[in-house]
């Protein structure tokens, strides 16, 4: 009989996923992987809400659990795996997340404006993991547009399609790349971002929120922002055309 996690298993197998996604799938089903798929029905799951809310979680935190849930029983559905999804509806009312992190100015993190890991994300809005698990083949300078070649490596993974992507170079950040700590070091992310936290007050994540506001007030285009960020864009016509190198680095020198 087929467990839940032998069904988190077979739709990894199924789709390409993001190892930070399979981290947190594997958070999802905690405490309950050797269950067997079949006794995984609306009972279960409301008792499964009510768990996660006795132990004190917040309820973006359980929000974000059950959802984990809802995508691998969506798409085990759609590997004909299970019939149902008992996960449907189980997020109503439980309200989103919303950590807010500060908006400060350089200054404010003048203790890091020598490690390259700082100056990457300040300038580029990286995720932590993407940068800090950087490989050399990703830098590429010899060309007319310098740029950022993320894509999945032996160290890291990337979060989804559009985060594999082309990020020009800025000039800020020219002359500090070969000082980037290649690592073969899975976790480096994690410890810089602690590192963050007990230097300026904050995590990584946080510099992503400040990149974002910096790009919309000096009017950098919301299409080239999402792709340089590795977002998808949305709207009626965000699929259409191409966003060219020379753009993305003509509107990246805008930030300082």
């Amino acid at each position: 009989m087929l467990t839940v996690q032998e069904l988190k298993d077979a739709v990894v197998a199924y789709k390409p996923v993001a190892k930070s996604t399979q981290k947190g799938w594997s958070y999802g089903i905690r405490g309950f992987e050797n269950t067997p798929v079949d006794a995984i029905d609306k009972r279960f799951v409301v008792m499964r809400r009510v768990h996660l809310n006795q132990q004190g979680y917040e309820s973006g935190y359980v929000r974000t659990l059950l959802g984990y849930c809802g995508t691998i029983w969506n798409w085990a559905k759609e590997m004909e795996l299970v019939q149902t999804n008992p996960w449907e509806g189980s997020l109503k009312g439980l309200a989103k997340g919303s950590k807010q992190y500060p908006f400060l100015p350089f200054e404010h993190y003048a203790c890091l404006h020598k490690e390259p890991l700082f100056m990457m994300m300040w300038f580029h809005g990286f995720r932590v993991n993407e940068i800090a698990g950087i490989q050399p083949d990703e830098v590429v300078t010899h060309v007319p547009i310098p740029y950022f070649d993320i894509k999945p490596n032996a160290v890291r993974g990337v979060k989804n399609k559009p985060s594999e992507r082309k990020v020009p170079i800025h000039p800020a950040c020219l002359s500090i790349v070969d000082r980037l700590p290649f690592t073969t070091n899975p976790k480096a992310g994690d410890y810089y971002s602690r590192h963050m936290k007990n230097k300026v007050g904050h995590s990584a994540h946080g510099i992503r929120h400040n990149i974002t506001t910096r790009m919309r007030r000096v009017g950098i285009e919301y299409s080239i922002a999402a792709a340089i960020l590795g977002h998808t864009a949305s709207g009626m016509t965000a699929g259409y055309g191409h966003i060219l190198l020379e753009d993305m680095d003509s509107q990246l020198k805008r930030l300082k």
